[in-house]
C-alpha cells in the first residue's frame, strides 16, 4: 500500500500534535478509511518531511502525531517557472498537475490577446486559490515536498512591464530551433517557459518575448495543445539539463 501524504503548512517538531482540518479527515477516514495509528507522510510545502502518526479522535475528527523530522532531496536542481496562458477548465488543470509532477519551481498564469478565459476581479482570487489546491494535490501524490506557488494572475503585458528582461524560452511551433539545439546549458536560472493558451500567442507576443530575452522554441512538426506543450517542454528541460 502506497503511504499516505498530507500538507501541513506548520513548522515540524517531533513529538507534537498537529491537527487535521475538515478536509483531510475526511479524506483520511472516509475516503481512504485509514485506522488509528495509521503511519503517515507529512510534508509543509518548504521542503521538510515528517513521519506522522494518524490519532483518530471521532468520525469526522483526527490529528497527527509528528515522528522523525527530515529533509526531501527530490527536488529538480533546475528552477523553472511555467508561464502559462490561461486555458479553459481541465486544460488549465492539467497543465498545473503535469508541471508540477515534472519538477516546476513556480507557475504564473497571464491573461494573454487569445485567451477565452474571463474572470471578474471577485472570481479572480478565488480561481488562484483552486489551482493552488491542484498544485498541493499533485505534490502529494508525486511525493514532492516543495509546494509550487500559482502567482497572481495578471496579463502579460503587466509581467514584462515587471519583468523587462528574462532568461527563458518562448513555446512557437513555427520558430527554427528546437531545444536541443539550444546550446546553453549555463544559463542563469530560473528558466522561465512561456506557452499561449488555446490558439496559441500572437506574433507580436511572440515577438515581444524575443526582444524581452526569450528563446523561440519549437516542439517538432507537430502543433501540440497548450495542455500538452507546457508539460513537454519541461520534460526536455528537466532531460537535458535537470535530473531525469
Amino acid at each position: 500500500m502506497r503511504t499516505v501524504r498530507l500538507h501541513l503548512p506548520v513548522e515540524f517538531i517531533s513529538g507534537q500534535t498537529l491537527s487535521l482540518t475538515k478536509e483531510q479527515a475526511h479524506y483520511a477516514l472516509t475516503v481512504l478509511r485509514l485506522k488509528n495509528n495509521t503511519v503517515l507522510e507529512l510534508f509543509d510545502g518548504q521542503g521538510n518531511l515528517a513521519q506522522g502518526t494518524l490519532l483518530v479522535e471521532g468520525r469526522r475528527d483526527a490529528s497527527v502525531q509528528v515522528g522523525t523530522v527530515s529533509q526531501s532531496h527530490n527536488e529538480s536542481p533546475l528552477d523553472t517557472i511555467l508561464l502559462q496562458g490561461i486555458s479553459r477548465g481541465d486544460r488549465m488543470d492539467y497543465s498545473l498537475q503535469k508541471a508540477v509532477e515534472l519538477g516546476v519551481k513556480a507557475i504564473q498564469p497571464l491573461f494573454t490577446e487569445r485567451c477565452e478565459v474571463k474572470l471578474k476581479d471577485d472570481k479572480i482570487d478565488k480561481r488562484r486559490a483552486q489551482w493552488q489546491a491542484i498544485v498541493i494535490n499533485a505534490c502529494e501524490q508525486s511525493g514532492r515536498a516543495f509546494v509550487p506557488e500559482v502567482l497572481p494572475l495578471m496579463t502579460l503585458k503587466e509581467f514584462w512591464q515587471q519583468n523587462p528582461s528574462i532568461q527563458g524560452i518562448v513555446c512557437d511551433p513555427y520558430a527554427k530551433q528546437t531545444l536541443a539545439q539550444m546550446a546553453t546549458p549555463n544559463f542563469k536560472q530560473p528558466l522561465n517557459i512561456l506557452v499561449g493558451p488555446e490558439g496559441g500567442l500572437t506574433d507580436e507576443e511572440v515577438g515581444l518575448a524575443v526582444q524581452q530575452g526569450c528563446t523561440a522554441i519549437q516542439l517538432g512538426p507537430r502543433i501540440l495543445r497548450t495542455e500538452t506543450a507546457g508539460p513537454a517542454m519541461l520534460a526536455i528541460a528537466q532531460s537535458l539539463w535537470g535530473d531525469i
